[in-house]
């Protein structure tokens, strides 16, 4: 009896592992069950996010012009080898650290290798390697993030513009792609598609660039379009590498220095806004004898080499640019309505740029300053405790240029589609604010073109048409090695006189002075843009 349930219980363990033998091997060469398997292995490695894209005025890309490639690098396979000679010298200890990763990962090459076997994926870089408006748009971060300029102001949209995407790979318990599979791309998160829009002329800026760089070893140019006070150009110099920040930190060359937001000492160009006073109070009757100097006080101010003018109105004032005349009349005009003037012309207020960026608000002395006579002498030329941006200057000249209404530079015309480009969101539109009459501006045009065909700033005729235009020279209370002070050389003007159509500003900052002068700058500008116009 117990021999025969042994018998029994024996055959019914063969039976059992008979069973489990056929099910191993029906599940071994089911194809479903290897999928589900791989299905199981799955890894992603996450490309390089873009970031949504500047754009200027006629909607041509300023950055992610230029590709890079990753290549997906396979534990078990040659990709080690075969990938080195592509891969960055920077990059090239990331490969050797991973070459045995028990998971495939992504690395930057030097070109598309999707024709040798590599899986290669495309990403935009952010910058050219002779980028366009660095200071403008600004840089990022080691993590992609804005850190200065648009970048900075416009983060958020820009960072969540473009798919966030991975790579998936359905691979075996050693890393390497499971056999009949490839890789794929996969979107973790969805972009807005938003980019910015700038006002920037791509062309333009460009050509000023150019100019500057040939020009100026330290300085400024900015042209704005009469029209609606939209900046076609803004260049400051030096400029600097947004891929490789650290050269100009190491460098301390003031490369970093948005010039277009910073204040500096004014000088003469700020004999406009007197001149503007002296019409809207009544006083463009004024006249002066210069002698070369005067005294105000218990102090002697001089013109330019102490030349002497001889009589002058306002017209020949401004021609000449004479210190004389000017501290005259600001004390004709008095402290209270030339520092109205001034204000209504914006200065000693920081404009709004984007966001939370906004320019320096430079400083203007209070009223109760300039109730001293010296310290309103100094500011009715432009010097004392008087310190403008770029922006502000340009912003007065572009009132003169216009009907006599306050006209702030702009630099953003909205948020995009990035691919059709087509505006989604407009910055709101300050409402006008009145600084002169139209007729007090027609007459300060006249005079100012007078300045470039008559008087002192004659380096800034064009070539072709007529421009108006105020010089500037300011003392900075800065010193060289030898103990001379550096200036600030400053022309802004309107091109052409008749009908202004752009404002060009100048700037050549704490220099002992200049191999070109800003004036024969603001020509060269001029010229360019007429070129650019007539194509």
């Amino acid at each position: 009896m117990t021999r025969r349930r042994l018998t029994a219980l024996y055959a019914i363990f063969v039976c059992l592992f008979a069973v489990v033998v056929c099910r191993v091997l029906w599940i071994s060469t089911d194809t479903g069950y290897a999928v589900r398997a791989g299905a199981q292995s799955v890894s992603t490695t996450q490309l390089p996010r873009e970031r949504g894209d500047f754009f200027d005025r006629d909607g041509r890309r300023l950055t992610g012009l230029k590709k890079v490639w990753y290549a997906l690098c396979i534990p078990g396979d040659s990709s080690y080898s075969q990938l080195f000679p592509y891969v960055p010298y920077t990059q090239q200890n990331l490969l050797y650290d991973n070459r045995n990763s028990s998971l495939p990962f992504l690395i930057e090459v030097s070109d598309d290798l999707s024709g040798s076997g590599v899986y290669t994926y495309p990403v935009r870089e952010r910058y050219l390697e002779l980028p366009v408006a660095v200071h403008l748009i600004g840089y990022l971060d080691g993590d992609g993030h804005g850190v200065s300029g648009l970048e900075l102001a416009y983060d958020d949209i820009l960072s969540t513009s473009s798919d966030e995407q991975v790579v998936e790979c359905a691979t075996t318990a050693q890393g390497s792609l499971l056999e009949g599979s490839t890789p794929s791309l996969a979107t973790e998160e969805q972009g807005s598609g938003a980019g910015v829009e700038l006002t920037l002329d791509a062309a333009i800026q460009r050509a000023c660039e150019g100019i500057a760089h040939a020009s100026m070893e330290k300085g400024y140019i900015l042209v704005a379009d009469v029209a609606d006070a939209s900046v076609l150009a803004s260049v400051s110099v030096p400029e600097f590498d947004p891929n490789d920040i650290q050269k100009s930190i190491d460098a301390n060359d003031t490369s970093l220095i948005n010039r277009a937001f910073s204040a500096f000492n004014a000088g003469s160009v700020f004999k406009v806004v007197l001149a503007a006073a002296a019409y809207e109070e009544g006083l463009d009757w004024f006249t002066h004898t210069c002698e070369g100097s005067i005294e105000v006080g218990d102090q002697t101010y001089r013109c330019a080499l102490g030349k002497a003018h001889g009589t002058v109105n306002l017209r020949g004032a401004l021609e000449q640019s004479c210190n004389c005349y000017f501290v005259a009349l600001g004390q004709a005009l008095g402290a209270e309505r030339v520092l109205e003037m001034a204000q209504r012309f914006g200065f000693g207020k920081a404009t709004a740029v984007a966001g939370g960026l906004k320019t320096s608000a430079g400083t203007l002395p209070d009223l109760e300053t300039l109730q001293s006579a010296g310290q309103l002498a100094m500011f009715s030329f432009g010097q004392g405790e008087l310190i403008v941006t770029p922006l502000q200057v340009t912003s007065m000249m572009l009132t003169v240029a216009g009907d006599g209404n306050l006209r702030r530079p702009s630099f953003v015309r909205g948020i995009v589609d990035s691919e059709t480009v087509e505006l989604l969101e407009s910055p709101t539109q300050a409402e006008p604010e009145f600084v002169c009459s139209p007729d007090t501006a027609r007459v300060l045009r006249s005079m100012l073109q007078s300045v470039v065909e008559e008087g002192i700033g004659g380096d800034a005729a064009p070539k072709t048409g007529t421009a108006g235009g105020k010089t500037g020279t300011a003392q900075t209370g800065q010193f060289d090695a030898e103990g001379e002070e550096l200036l600030n050389y400053w022309f802004s003007g309107f091109y052409p006189a008749e009908n202004p159509r752009y404002v060009i500003t100048v700037l050549q900052d704490a220099v002992l002075e200049p191999e070109v002068s800003s004036a024969a700058i603001f020509a060269r500008v001029a010229d360019a843009v007429c070129a650019l116009e007539n194509g």
